[in-house]
């Protein structure tokens, strides 16, 4: 029996074709399929503009550079989601403000919000709704809320590429000035690794374009050679060999869309009411998602085992899983710079979560057996 993780990347034969001829030319970096990739991705989105940076760190980082951030100023981020959205807040200088999530979805609400906004007074400068799995935040309220403040608005978009939110597709910045995306080998589309910023800002794209590599930009008065720093910059570039392997991934959207929606169907179906103590994690309702994780909520208490127990059992039954996320509130670094904080949605949500595997790879027998495992195993005897 395979092992079945709860992600893995969907590599097609058309896919490896494109890498090598990118491999076979004279440009391997800095080539004219990074700006293809721009250009796809934008339409892909419905978005003005879109900046491919090396990952989904660097998309949020240089977003933040975008906005100008800078000590003194305050980001409320959500306390659930991976450490690299607030860690780019704090790469700027600037302080973050977390704020607590609807303990059913993991996703920051209109009140919760609210709250850290009454909590920390003034400061904020931005807002940095997290959408996680596929499910989206309700942008639409919180960018009324936001903009009424005057904030700036970037979604962390990594987990929600293709899906859509109250009528608008995710990175058209319908509702935001930026949204940062992941191409990740864990996602839904990958480079291998890979970031993009999408926004309807030219002013916001050029900074970026000109901060990922290095502050440079071309000092033709001097010479044909030259080149001026004006602000420093960072090697935040994405290959041609890691653009291209991306557009060939993008081009597949609606196959992948249909696939993942089915095999969400069938662990839906399968394992939506089983056992009192097992629950598939909710949709926000926000939008219509293409989903990037498929998520459990397991009493464990109530079951009588341990997450580490439960993980164990099915990883002896070949069924990979992962946990998404640790608070990031609760990281020691923040603890040591922000105090102990309570954040008992975020804290709920984490306590119970559960993703089970979930790719495009999957048969409907690894489908199956999946659901078997879980079955057995989570079955209170």
């Amino acid at each position: 029996m395979t092992l079945k993780p709860y992600a893995r990347p969907h590599v097609q034969p058309e896919d490896i074709d494109a890498v090598c001829e990118v491999l076979r030319s004279q440009f391997l970096t800095t080539g004219p399929k990074v700006p293809e990739l721009e250009s796809v991705f934008a339409t892909l989105v419905e978005a003005q503009e879109s900046v491919a940076s090396s990952n989904g760190t660097t998309a949020l980082h240089l977003a933040s550079l975008a906005l100008g951030l800078k000590p003194g100023d305050k980001v409320i981020v959500p306390a659930l989601t991976f450490l690299a959205t607030a860690n780019a807040v704090r790469m700027c200088g600037a302080d973050v403000v977390f704020c607590d999530v609807d303990p059913a979805t993991g996703i920051m609400r209109l009140e919760d919000v609210k709250e850290a906004h009454a909590r920390t007074g003034e400061g904020v400068v931005a807002i940095y709704p997290v959408h996680i799995g596929g499910h989206c935040a309700d942008m639409k309220s919180i960018c009324d809320y936001a903009r009424a403040q005057g904030w700036k608005i970037v979604e962390d978009a990594c987990h929600a590429l293709g899906g859509t939110n109250h009528g608008a597709k995710v990175g058209a910045c319908a509702y935001s000035d930026m949204a940062c995306f992941s191409l990740h080998a864990t996602k839904s589309f990958t480079a291998s690794e890979g970031g993009m910023v999408s926004t309807n800002n030219p002013a916001y794209a050029e900074k970026m374009r000109v901060l990922r590599s290095h502050g440079m930009t071309p000092d033709p008065d001097t010479g044909p050679w030259a080149y001026r720093m004006d602000e420093l910059g960072f090697n935040y570039r994405l290959t041609d060999v890691q653009a291209v392997l991306a557009i060939s991934q993008l081009s597949r959207m609606e196959d992948v869309r249909q696939r993942r929606a089915e095999i969400a169907s069938q662990y839906r179906a399968a394992l939506s009411s089983f056992s009192p103590y097992v629950k598939v994690v909710p949709a926000s309702g926000n939008g219509e998602p293409l989903l990037h994780l498929f998520q459990l909520a397991i009493d464990f208490e109530g079951l009588g085992k341990d997450r580490a127990t439960v993980m164990k059992a099915l990883l002896q039954r070949q069924v990979g899983t992962q946990v998404h996320y640790i608070p990031v509130s609760q990281q020691p670094y923040y603890e040591k710079l922000y105090g102990v904080q309570e954040m008992p949605g975020a804290d709920s949500f984490y306590k119970n979560v559960l993703a089970l595997p979930y790719y495009v790879g999957l048969t409907d027998a690894d489908v199956r057996a999946v659901i078997q495992a879980v079955q057995d195993i989570c079955a209170r005897v």
